[in-house]
């Protein structure tokens, strides 16, 4: 579980030998709307995947920078798939190494009664 520990890295890694579109799946629980965190994954030929990687490098999306990461890091359930145009410099060494706090957990909601029951 390497992926979970602070300040230390995985790789995620996708063996696709034909071109397809194939299911993804969040495949350990990770909170509200964990049910939900399913995707598609397609997977394309070098020339169609070169043109595609040009073509979101040239789209009007923003850059994914440490502001949009923090953002990005908020929890949020069924959010449609998007792209950045491209990644700040050393974002992902900023991530690993914390320089960036990490993302929010959860809001935990108080139960009905908790504060009669002198709860939190």
């Amino acid at each position: 579980m390497i992926y979970t520990m602070n300040r230390m890295v995985t790789q995620l890694n996708l063996n696709a030998d034909q071109p397809g579109t194939f299911l993804g799946m969040s495949s350990h629980f990770s909170g509200d709307g964990f049910a939900d965190m399913q995707f598609k994954v397609e997977a394309l030929p070098k020339d169609k995947f070169s043109a595609w990687i040009d073509e979101t490098r040239n789209a009007a999306a923003a850059p994914l920078t440490s502001q949009a990461y923090q953002d990005l890091a908020k929890p949020s359930t069924n959010v449609a798939p998007f792209a950045y145009s491209a990644v700040e410099p050393d974002l992902f060494d900023k991530v690993v190494r914390q320089s960036l706090p990490p993302g929010p957990g959860p809001v935990v909601e108080a139960s009905p009664g908790a504060a009669r029951r002198g709860e939190k």
